[in-house]
């Protein structure tokens, strides 16, 4: 069902199915929003901003209060959902839903903070500086994450004074409805929230039309370049990328190798390595106990059970049976191109869309292979040098997140200097954020537009004004 002006009523597209990638088994058949049904939703939502923007803060924060506590209510039936349509664990699934809990107050915070109305004197006069909203934003939503980060872009927008276009991930349509039924149940007027299921086709239809203001994409780097080249011929419009990552983690002169390996463990292979945050690269010194540190981690990868009652459960399946197929293909490509197997992935193929975790070792491999694979995966590379160990963690065109494990405080002094990334951690997990910072990464992993504390940023455009009372 896709959700206009306040209506349900089914898509007049193509149809398209939402997959379990538990069992493989269809769980919901729908349709794709037609180019009749997209006019007039940007039509509904064009004519509902005047009202919803006049509205004022306190009017506006009403409703989105009354949707949060909707999530608090419905915490374990989006948790279940999420759970279905992603195959995610079920802590997995519910950090999900804390997170986006949390949402509410981090985009208020940030709203105050980086958007809201400043003064100061000069001179006689007064100079204040004020924030508009755009008008209608569109958000393009992901599956890995298809109800927090859609709602890390629709909450800042929505507080500013937007109204939204929602377009969700083919994968996730069931959890997007749910939200949006959320939505609706909290009073959001005709048109302030719009639900359109689609594919790329789409999402340039809403990108390119002359009533839309800006496109908020989270989503694969190829995607992403395509969206920045389209909407190149719209400099009017607002632009957020929140792309993917090649993200190294640097593990230097530490005596604490458990907790180095646990650290590594969770970094590349939380949510099956479907995080744009999880560490691809692990970058190690050519030592005894880096050596220790890889057993570790091969031991531990070789317990895991897909049995979700067993102590050892630890993550789910892939999104889909194309996604299995990238992974083992990508892990082929290592192989080929040099790299050594310490544990080569597998396919579980009794389970649905589950895959065992993949070492492989990429030391000496001189060929350049910049990708992010959404996978249980990581790349191993030895250096001897802690100047290499940073080249290496840089040798990427992406800038996503980046970690360091050490014992020593000033490694870390460095690192966090000379390595390009968004988000760069210590003697943490690389997937480690907050809500009250921002989200987003330099290079091919975005355009310099974070989320999280920023969202609000590209939520609204700043006007300044000089007043002279005295006239």
């Amino acid at each position: 069902m896709i959700y206009i002006n306040g209506k349900w009523t089914e898509g007049d597209g193509s149809s398209f199915s939402s997959i379990s990638p538990l069992d493989n088994q269809p769980i919901w058949n729908g349709n794709y929003a037609s180019n009749s049904q997209i006019s007039r939703a940007i039509n509904s939502a064009y004519d509902a901003f005047p009202d919803w923007n006049k509205r004022g803060l306190d009017s506006r924060l009403k409703i989105i209060k009354r949707f949060y506590s909707l999530l608090e209510i419905n915490k374990d039936k989006i948790k279940d959902l999420i759970r279905l349509e992603t195959g995610k664990e079920n802590s997995d699934s519910l950090s999900e839903v804390n997170a986006s809990i949390a949402k509410y107050q981090n985009s208020l915070n940030a709203f105050h903070s980086r958007t809201g109305m400043s003064s100061s004197s000069l001179g006689e006069n007064i100079q204040i500086t004020n924030h508009k909203p755009h008008g209608i934003l569109n958000v393009i939503g992901p599956f890995n994450f298809p109800f927090h980060l859609p709602n890390g872009h629709i909450t800042p927008a929505l507080i500013a004074g937007n109204v939204v276009i929602f377009k969700p991930s083919e994968h996730t349509p069931l959890v997007s409805e749910l939200m949006i039924k959320l939505w609706d149940e909290a009073g959001i007027p005709n048109g302030v929230m719009t639900l359109l299921h689609g594919s790329k086709d789409v999402v340039r239809s809403l990108a390119k039309h002359p009533k839309t203001n800006g496109l908020l994409f989270t989503g694969g780097h190829v995607a992403g370049i395509s969206l920045n080249k389209l909407m190149a011929n719209y400099p009017h419009k607002i632009l957020a990328l929140e792309l993917g990552g090649n993200n190294p983690l640097v593990v230097w002169n530490t005596r604490k190798l458990k907790k180095a390996s646990s650290l590594i463990f969770e970094s590349a292979f939380i949510s099956s390595g479907q995080r744009c945050t999880c560490a691809r690269r692990l970058i190690l010194q050519d030592s005894k106990s880096s050596k220790k540190i890889i057993e570790l981690i091969k031991n531990k990868s070789k317990s895991l059970s897909y049995i979700e009652s067993s102590k050892d459960y630890f993550y789910g399946p892939l999104i889909s049976k194309a996604a299995v197929k990238s992974f083992i293909d990508f892990q082929d490509l290592l192989i080929k191109a040099g790299g050594k197997v310490i544990l080569k992935g597998k396919h579980v193929k009794s389970k649905g869309n589950y895959v065992t975790p993949s070492i492989i070792d990429m030391t000496g491999v001189t060929k350049l292979i910049d990708k992010e694979i959404f996978g249980p995966m990581i790349q191993i590379k030895f250096v001897t040098s802690f100047p290499q160990a940073i080249s290496e963690a840089n040798n990427t065109s992406f800038g996503l997140s980046a970690g360091l494990i050490s014992d020593k405080k000033s490694f870390f002094d460095s690192f966090v200097n000379e390595v390009s990334a968004g988000i760069i951690n210590f003697n943490t997990t690389t997937t480690g954020a907050s809500g009250s910072a921002p989200f987003g990464g330099s290079g091919m992993s975005g355009n310099l537009r974070p989320a999280g504390f920023y969202a609000a940023d590209y939520c609204a455009w700043p006007v300044a004004s000089v007043i002279n009372q005295n006239l």
